[in-house]
């Protein structure tokens, strides 16, 4: 699986009744970079972003090179995968946008999967050409919805013709693998409008589509509106109905689905969020971000000035982390790979812990098996396809039998990584 020799890390992990089980941490080769700069925030999105000003874009740079170079050596050159999110990486101008691509040119090879988030408001012709010749390879466009008032709703700033514009654009810079985001249970969309948005994604010919539910943060404007009864959450019926008609529709323009909320053409998986499906080591830089390496997560404080300040200072910035062992680093490998359509591979959860699954987990998979959720074979386990809307209920069952027989689960407060 990995390519040549890279260094390794080893935890060794032994508990009462089970066998002894060596767990690899190869180097981390997924590396995660967010950029928090928006326009403007999202009325739905609670993720760290600030208004982007003139001028931030110097300081911001110099403490992500600092970031990177404190990451180096647990990164393998060149990554399998850079996935540059945020906040809006394209509304960086033009510039530091190159200055950005440039600094992680070294972890760019030429089958890297090499992806940046962009809002079709901020695409244009000269943009979408920055970024090819920066050797982004894929490019995912969070268009959310191609109705106007849904669009409104969620406080986005592009319009239907935008987000067909900038798909075009993309395209025609030399984008080969365009994925395109939707988005349902907005308060007031219907079915039918759902359905347009479907077709007007496949119609463009994305080669990826994700599709995921609203969730209505309590700190959000959208959450405030709907506990004040400005709003309505879509009943979980019509979520249903829509989760089902992504499903159908999809298939039937050739997209196959092969995780609860994403769909691709044949090799356009997106091959970054697969390492974290596989529970796999990651570096995430940038304030916010999140990483796993050697067996520890962390996320970096979500404040711009305190990460990039400790970096220019020579210092780790501030994160919280913890470090997962046993049986917690068990179910969360476990629930993490439900989230496949192919499920778990029992063999190779044999080999990474010294245990088969139906062993570490008997009463969660006895019970999920018998009522029809979890589908159970001689080589895999995986969510029956009726439940993959339910999931929750069957992927809570394991993380709390996990929680339940043993501890294997450290945290922290504010840690230097």
């Amino acid at each position: 699986m990995l390519r040549g020799y890279p260094k390794r890390y080893c935890s060794m992990e032994s508990e009462p009744g089970n066998k002894k089980s060596a767990t690899i941490f190869p180097r981390a080769r997924a590396l995660y970079v967010h950029v928090p700069f928006c326009r403007r925030k999202c009325s739905y999105c609670d993720f760290y972003s600030l208004a982007a000003c003139p001028g931030q874009e110097g300081p911001y740079l110099e403490a992500l090179a600092a970031d990177l170079a404190r990451h180096d050596g647990g990164l393998a050159r060149p990554c399998r995968s850079v996935f540059v999110g945020g906040g809006t990486p394209t509304v960086l101008p033009a510039r530091a946008l190159g200055g950005l691509l440039a600094l992680l040119r070294p972890y760019v090879g030429p089958a890297t999967e090499f992806t940046v988030e962009a809002n079709p408001g901020t695409i244009t012709a000269a943009l979408a050409a920055a970024l090819v010749e920066g050797g982004v390879n894929r490019v995912s466009l969070g268009v959310q919805s191609f109705a106007a008032d849904e669009l409104a709703v969620l406080g986005r700033i592009h319009s239907r013709a935008q987000a067909r514009r900038a798909f075009q654009l993309l395209r025609h810079a030399g984008v080969a693998n365009l994925s395109i985001d939707l988005m349902y249970g907005t308060p007031g969309q219907t079915l039918e409008s759902w359905r347009g948005s479907l077709t007007e994604a496949t119609a463009l010919g994305a080669d990826h589509l994700s599709c995921y539910c609203l969730t209505l943060e309590p700190a959000t404007p959208l959450g405030r509106d709907c506990r004040a009864g400005r709003i309505h959450e879509m009943d979980e019926a019509l979520q249903r109905d829509c989760y089902d008609a992504a499903i159908d529709h999809a298939a039937a323009a050739g997209l196959k689905q092969y995780e609860l909320s994403n769909f691709a053409r044949p090799h356009r998986q997106c091959v970054h969020n697969l390492t974290y499906w596989h529970n796999e080591p990651y570096v995430g830089v940038g304030p916010g971000a999140a990483g796993y390496l050697d067996g520890r997560r962390w996320t970096n404080r979500a404040n711009l000035e305190a990460w990039a300040r400790a970096l220019c200072a020579g210092h780790a910035p501030p994160a919280r982390g913890e470090r997962l062992t046993g049986r917690a680093l068990m179910a969360e490998t476990v629930m993490l790979a439900l989230r496949l359509t192919r499920g778990l591979d029992r063999r190779a959860f044999a080999r990474r812990f010294g245990s088969d699954v139906a062993e570490v987990f008997p009463r969660s998979i006895a019970r999920h098996q018998a009522v029809g959720s979890l589908v159970v074979t001689p080589g895999r386990v995986r969510l029956a396809r009726e439940y993959y809307f339910t999931s929750n209920a069957v992927l809570s069952d394991l993380v709390a039998e996990g929680a339940g027989e043993g501890q294997g689960k450290t945290t922290g407060g504010d840690t230097k990584q």
